[in-house]
């Protein structure tokens, strides 16, 4: 699917409609005493169920406070009565949001030629981008409001014959991604957000794969358990362990996993660079694991967006352009040759000369003491070789694009495909590793593959597939190259 797809079925339903007018008044809620109500209030014994304990100061006062809480008043409970600190410096709730809207139009050639390609993922303190997914995740922010606000902007723009930028990379364009994700899940259903059993994914025998449970409606099939996975290879799971915390020795990759962490939200294109480094390009880590980070951390987190973006950066669906990596070191460069939000959220690296920010490691010694941060001792060393793990990834998508096999096919369900395609995913990929020519070969009839269909004498060539939008495409569609952005 893409947003083509999508504006095409969109003409046919009709445009979306406006908002409703903003009440004038609300009428009273009547009794609030809850006399006649009863309540079960926790116990002490409840006391050791907070599963959030260890991020308090002292004990949550409104765990025990009763339904209307510990005013009495059924307020939203504050971070004072959570006795918890946020990290974020980004707040909630609608004014804060209609605020953030009504600059934005306020601001008519923004508004109208915004391209979200342009925008640079190294900006903070404030963000190149506008900053509303969080609100139109939680509701703060009626996404037809900001359908139409934006779209009455842009209508007036160009009837005064100017030029504005039209979807995907446009304002409205963003909101056709997220609808784009949405219709894909509703259309797929409940195996949407995991590979087994999903026909539109892409096979690829990860490491750090998923465990498994029965489906309890359908116990035929088989559901991801959140939160465990096999470990096939202990130092892929070292590598994710690193990824997640800010570790890898790779400063642009650890200072957004810094950012997600502490603020709860990134730009487009770093969860773009994390998640190719992780999966594809690099770690070569199944991605319903970066997928499970993201829920937990991302203030906007929906669900079909991130399975549907974690899908489309690791070149399971969506995407199909594997060879286009995103580099650690180069890609950032070209918005922040200084190194300024490597220096902001890994402050050990603050000192160090603008020619080393990107590669720490390869920092004279001298010059690292001068800088007051020993690579390998206040910041680690690079957790492997990126360009050779970048060649063994790409030889490992190679053949598993090659092969053809979906996350529907009996030999993706049973474990055989696994077994085909190599016995150390990602790790060691042999270069006479056996491939199927067809690279549309799927067995939803239940076939298995024999080893008499496999050739190694021609290789599949893959379509650019140049007229599926995609916006870390058009970042660099001035340059087309083996690797995404950045060679290196």
């Amino acid at each position: 699917m893409t947003t083509a797809q999508l504006q095409k079925a969109g003409q046919k339903i009709g445009p979306p409609p406006r908002p409703i007018p903003t009440p004038t008044s609300i009428p009273p809620p009547g009794d609030l005493s809850l006399e006649n109500v009863t309540q079960n209030i926790p116990g002490p014994q409840y006391f050791n169920a907070d599963q959030n304990q260890s991020n308090r100061s002292s004990e949550d006062s409104t765990y025990h406070a009763g339904l209307r809480g510990p005013k009495g008043d059924f307020s939203v409970p504050t971070m004072e009565e959570l006795k918890m600190t946020a990290t974020t410096p980004h707040r909630g709730g609608e004014k804060i949001a209609l605020e953030i809207l009504e600059n934005i139009i306020k601001d008519k050639e923004y508004t109208a030629t915004f391209s979200k390609p342009e925008t640079a993922p190294t900006s903070f303190q404030p963000a190149s981008t506008c900053l509303l997914s969080p609100h139109m995740h939680f509701g703060s922010i009626s996404c037809r409001k900001f359908y139409w606000d934006v779209l009455d902007v842009i209508e007036e723009w160009e009837k005064s014959g100017k030029k504005a930028t039209k979807p995907p990379c446009s304002l409205t364009g963003q909101l056709f991604f997220r609808e784009m994700y949405f219709a894909a899940q509703a259309g797929i259903g409940t195996y949407f957000g995991q590979t087994l059993h999903n026909s539109k994914v892409r096979y690829i025998p990860w490491h750090l794969p998923s465990k498994r449970q029965p489906n309890p409606d359908d116990r035929t099939k088989s559901l991801s358990i959140k939160g465990t996975y096999h470990v096939d290879s202990e130092e892929a799971e070292e590598w994710f362990i690193r990824w997640r915390e800010g570790r890898t020795g790779f400063p642009w990759i650890d200072a957004i996993m810094i950012q997600l962490k502490t603020e709860g939200w990134i730009h487009h294109l770093a969860r773009h660079a994390v998640a190719c480094f992780l999966t594809r390009g690099g770690c070569y880590v199944d991605w319903e694991r970066g997928a499970e980070v993201f829920e937990e951390w991302l203030l906007d987190h929906e669900i079909s967006c991130n399975a549907g973006n974690w899908q489309w950066l690791s070149c399971t669906a969506f995407f199909s352009q594997y060879m286009r990596i995103y580099s650690p070191i180069t890609f950032p460069q070209k918005t922040d040759k200084e190194g300024n939000y490597i220096r902001h959220f890994i402050p050990q690296l603050k000192n160090f000369p603008e020619k080393y920010i990107y590669e720490p490691w390869k920092c004279p010694i001298a010059d690292q003491r001068a800088a007051g941060c020993m690579i390998g001792k206040d910041y680690p060393k690079p957790m492997f070789d990126w360009k050779d793990r970048k060649e063994i990834c790409i030889r490992g998508m190679k053949t598993a694009f090659e092969a053809g096999f979906h996350g529907s096919d009996v030999e993706v369900i049973n474990g055989e495909a696994r077994t085909i395609l190599t016995g150390k995913p990602g790790n060691d990929i042999n270069d006479d590793t056996k491939i199927i020519n067809n690279p549309e070969a799927s067995s939803n009839q239940g076939k298995f593959k024999t080893e008499s269909q496999f050739s190694t004498s021609k290789s599949t060539k893959l379509s650019a597939k140049r007229g599926q939008t995609t916006l870390d495409a058009m970042f660099v569609r001035k340059k087309v190259k083996s690797e995404d952005d950045g060679n290196n």
